[in-house]
């Protein structure tokens, strides 16, 4: 009888450890592509978090092989490119890519972005003697043109659970979750992401 249990545990745990496992695919690979075929790859989340680029190579081409993703990315020269799915998408002018941020489509599809709270967060940009423009940024990690040429001294945003990365003419990087942020130095903003 106590056999009997100790073969019919080993058989309970054999057949749960022989069930395969899939993968999780959350990253999405991503092929940089300069002159001359000089190439690197680098792994973005898909959750739309944004990530550094610290590779210095001129970029003319973005390439992705993963259907469903759009992943969008700035450039050092302020180049905003967006690759949406399997495709191979050109850098003009070619430049150095400072970060880069990737989201499934399929997620942006069922729940499209909307003026509500939960879709949208709005941040107020300031400068000197109290200049100040508000602008509002899609939360689900896309890469949005800020065209006004105030020159920015403080960002912020009242929105809790949401983190913005914001990118300056001069290469500033801010981050701002919910609260007041220093720039620095003091500069013109030219693109914004927002995710929770």
């Amino acid at each position: 009888m106590k056999a009997s249990t100790i073969i019919g545990l080993f058989i309970a745990v054999t057949t749960a450890s022989a069930i395969p496992v899939q993968p999780r695919h959350d990253n999405v690979e991503i092929v940089f592509i300069g002159a001359a075929d000089a190439q690197f790859t680098q792994s973005f989340p898909s959750d739309g978090s944004v990530v550094s680029i610290n590779n210095p190579l001129s970029i003319s081409h973005i390439s992705s092989s993963t259907g469903g993703i759009q992943c969008t990315f700035n450039g050092i020269d302020h180049s905003v490119t967006t690759v949406s799915g399997a495709e191979t998408v050109d850098v003009g002018p070619p430049q150095t890519q400072l970060t880069g941020s990737c989201w499934s489509q399929e997620t942006e599809s069922t729940t499209p972005p909307d003026n509500s709270a939960g879709g949208m967060v709005s941040v107020i940009f300031i400068g000197a003697a109290d200049a100040q423009f508000e602008q509002s940024f899609p939360v689900n990690g896309e890469w949005i043109s800020i065209t006004n040429p105030l020159s920015i001294s403080h960002i912020q945003s009242t929105t809790a659970g949401v983190t913005c990365v914001f990118n300056g003419i001069d290469q500033s990087l801010t981050t701002v979750s919910d609260g007041l942020v220093d720039v620095g130095p003091p500069q013109t903003q030219v693109s914004g992401s927002c995710s929770m």
